[in-house]
């Protein structure tokens, strides 16, 4: 399924759902209780599809930079940062994801699990939003999980939540009897250490002053000519 199709799923989905809100019906003829966030979510992840939103305070011209590393049996293979590598890909630079006032803004993560090999991620920022996908076609068990505790005015470059799966028939899965490693209270290091795939997105605030010069960074810089090649 591409993206677009995905969407559109999506997008029928929520409609379904917002119509059920907006009626007083209950679940049947004779369970006359309303719907609720828990049927949602319930919902939701019998369709494959897991929402994540975050909200963040920023400063007028900060943003928040959101990037992704996947990692394969303990070692970093890929590394994604979305709007510094849009506008390297694309050879432009735009403002449009900078705060316009000072103010808290939610960022969020949807995540459809819809096929046995792909994984598609839909990221909305403010003023932006991105698709991705990404090959688990090797994967036997996997999960979510959010981070805790994430503060909102973010002081510091943080995990904000994980895709996490063993392989089918792998060691780890095959000493764990093919259940998935608990990820609660685990940091980042422990949980790519237990699993076979990890893919984590992470979240750092970007001050006003950084702004101006973040794609002249060295690993910008770098990856910038790699894109030029």
């Amino acid at each position: 399924m591409n993206n677009k199709a995905s969407m559109k799923k999506v997008v029928l989905i929520l409609a379904m759902f917002l119509l059920i809100f907006s009626s007083s019906a209950g679940q049947g003829l004779n369970n006359d209780f309303q719907f609720d966030n828990e049927d949602m979510k319930n919902i939701f992840e019998l369709q494959g599809i897991s929402v994540f939103k975050f909200p963040f305070e920023l400063k007028k011209g900060e943003y928040i930079s959101i990037s992704y590393c996947i990692y394969e049996n303990g070692i970093e293979k890929e590394r994604h940062d979305l709007i510094e590598d849009f506008q390297i890909d694309a050879e432009i630079r735009f403002d449009h994801h900078l705060s316009r006032n000072d103010t808290t803004i939610f960022h969020r993560i949807y995540f459809m699990n819809q096929s046995d090999s792909i994984l598609s991620i839909r990221v909305i920022e403010p003023g932006i939003s991105m698709n991705k996908k990404v090959d688990i076609i090797k994967v036997g068990v996997s999960g979510f999980t959010a981070s805790l505790n994430i503060e909102e005015r973010l002081p510091y470059k943080r995990d904000i939540v994980s895709f996490y799966a063993l392989y089918l028939d792998s060691e780890k899965y095959n000493k764990n009897d093919g259940w998935l490693p608990c990820p609660t209270g685990k940091s980042p290091e422990k949980l790519v250490d237990e699993c076979d795939f990890v893919l984590i997105f992470y979240a750092e605030r970007i001050t006003k002053e950084r702004v101006k010069n973040i794609l002249e960074e060295d690993y910008y810089k770098l990856k910038n000519e790699n894109a030029s090649r």
